[in-house]
């Protein structure tokens, strides 16, 4: 009796080792097949929408640092997402360290 439990245990444990590791198998496939379309959609060329959005930005004086970045990134062939999404952070990153003050009157000074 001792002999068939421990054959019993012995053959599910194999049973499980050989679940975990299809589950392991499955879930590294999963995240390759993730990283694989994440690349792929960063790799592709931007929209007419946000082609227009860049031309504005290198239009724009207010911030010189976008400008300067959004005018070389034109000079592509093609824009990449990537490029894109970078030039949309710095426009962020500037437009939250410029400080806008109202303009003051001139019996102010």
């Amino acid at each position: 009796m001792l002999s068939i439990l421990s054959k019993h245990k012995l053959l599910q444990s194999k049973f499980e080792t050989k679940i975990d590791q299809f589950n392991n198998i499955l879930v590294s496939i999963v995240i390759a097949a993730i990283f694989i379309l994440a690349y792929s959609a960063i790799l592709r060329p931007i929209n007419q929408l946000q082609y227009q959005k860049v031309i504005q930005y290198s239009q724009q004086a207010s911030h010189p640092k976008t400008q300067d970045m959004a005018e070389s990134i034109l000079k592509h062939d093609q824009i990449r997402r990537v490029e894109y999404l970078k030039l949309l952070n710095a426009y962020q990153f500037e437009s939250n360290r410029i400080k806008q003050y109202p303009a003051m009157a001139q019996d102010d000074e």
